[in-house]
């Protein structure tokens, strides 16, 4: 009886005498990411021709791993293996390559890498508003820059006139939420980034501490809806609204 099937991951511009070792772990990594069942799974070695590198996996295994390529090639994969399948296409776009998971000749997974078609740069620009701690307000002439910081993030690219930086500065590391129009661009990534945003008004947030936001929880009655969560944000809304 087999104890172990043979999976093979191929990376087209690389041969064994020139793939980096840091480079190969790199893949390693997150090949094992998206296989999951890590205590299950061996490299082996690197392969001849192409850089194949080759990995087993205990038997036993085998039926989950499918299960895991399977859900990745659908896109419906866990958080880490679909994260771990962008980081390949990124390693090997920039590498100039492609890639290819094989268990004996079947083709398990593609990694399109240089193939793959690029998301466009794009841009928009909307109103809108940004919730942070005021970190600085600060500068000369008559645009006034200004930095948040959110979640251990800096926030920059923010800006507005004199009389309402003045205003600003008198809430210095308190929560504000800031309305204007900001202007956005989306990398080849898909993520969207802030490049400039020009206030012109501003709330402060009074800060709902996590035991208030527990209460706040038990307090809806019955069972979780779909829009329970919905309920709560709106009646803290509310709540902000009447004060």
């Amino acid at each position: 009886m087999k104890k172990w099937e043979e999976y093979k991951f191929k990376i087209d511009v690389y041969t064994p005498e020139t793939l980096p070792m840091a480079r190969c772990a790199e893949y390693m990594a997150e090949l094992a990411a998206i296989l999951g069942e890590t205590p299950y799974v061996h490299f082996i070695k690197v392969g001849h021709g192409s850089a194949n590198l080759v990995h087993r996996i205990d038997i036993e295994a085998v039926p989950r791993v499918m299960e895991n390529t399977k859900a990745v090639e659908k896109g419906m994969g866990t958080s880490d293996q679909m994260r771990a399948y962008r980081n390949v296409n990124r390693m090997l776009r920039e590498n100039n390559g492609t890639g290819t998971l094989k268990k004996g000749r079947a083709k398990v997974l593609y990694f399109p890498g240089k193939e793959e078609e690029l998301l466009k740069l794009t841009s928009i620009q909307q109103q809108g508003e940004i919730d942070g701690e005021i970190a600085r307000v600060g500068g000369i002439g008559e645009i006034i820059p200004i930095l948040l910081t959110s979640e251990g993030e800096t926030i920059s690219g923010c800006h507005t006139k004199r009389i309402i930086a003045k205003e600003l500065a008198k809430n210095l590391f308190e929560s504000v939420r800031l309305y204007g129009e900001g202007r956005w661009e989306r990398d080849i990534e898909g993520r969207w980034n802030l490049i400039s945003f020009s206030v012109d008004r501003f709330e402060v947030l009074k800060e709902t501490s996590l035991s208030k936001t527990i209460l706040a929880l038990r307090g809806l009655k019955g069972e979780w809806k779909k829009n329970s969560l919905q309920e709560l944000l709106e009646s803290r809304h509310n709540e902000k609204d009447t004060n």
